[in-house]
């Protein structure tokens, strides 16, 4: 890939782990360094299953991007998928590490659809990427609201338009979210319809 980078209509899924700040000052650096393996295995096999790439893992937090161009109109659909099989398996996490700590491992996922620019910034190493644009910084943000909505996956309208007929829903709320103008409808999905 060129330094200017490539344009892509893509579905973005983030996740973070839920109070990780918390989990980081009862575990020691090599439990939470086998902790975060753990996290980032469940949510890496869910991506290889869903056809998803990893671009980045930063701490706590994985960036994947479902951009088949051949499958554009499955993106976000297969993202959702991805994201129910990363709640399905959490639990293995909560079990294997339920001695150490005294509540539930969760794993928060924000979807969002959209145009993005992915590329190198800088003299980074091969294989890591940059992604830049609303969908990455509204992926971004719909994770970290998880917790207050009291749910593990959030998505955009966008992300909804495309898959309302292969899942059911809730919708959580509407939100004005830092850098964007109009509130956004942002939903829960329960469950796939096939």
């Amino acid at each position: 890939m060129d330094s200017s980078g490539k344009q892509l209509n893509a579905t973005l899924l983030f996740t973070v782990v839920r109070d990780f700040p918390r989990i980081v000052n009862i575990l020691d650096l090599n439990e939470t360094h086998e902790f975060l393996s753990d996290c980032a295995g469940v949510i890496i096999r869910a991506a290889a299953q869903y056809h998803g790439s990893l671009a980045n893992i930063s701490g706590d937090e994985l960036h994947l991007v479902f951009g088949e161009a051949t499958a554009e109109f499955d993106n976000p659909r297969r993202a959702i998928k991805c994201a129910l099989a990363i709640q399905n398996t959490a639990d293995e996490i909560s079990v294997k590490w339920r001695h150490a700590l005294d509540f539930l491992v969760e794993i928060d996922v924000g979807i969002s659809t959209g145009t993005i620019l992915i590329g190198n910034l800088g003299p980074t190493p091969k294989n890591q990427y940059a992604l830049i644009g609303k969908t990455v910084t509204l992926a971004a943000q719909l994770s970290r609201l998880c917790k207050e909505h009291n749910v593990n996956v959030l998505l955009d309208t966008a992300t909804y338009e495309k898959t309302k007929d292969y899942f059911t829903f809730r919708k959580a709320g509407d939100r004005l979210l830092l850098g964007f103008t109009e509130r956004i409808d942002i939903y829960t999905p329960l469950t796939s319809l096939g």
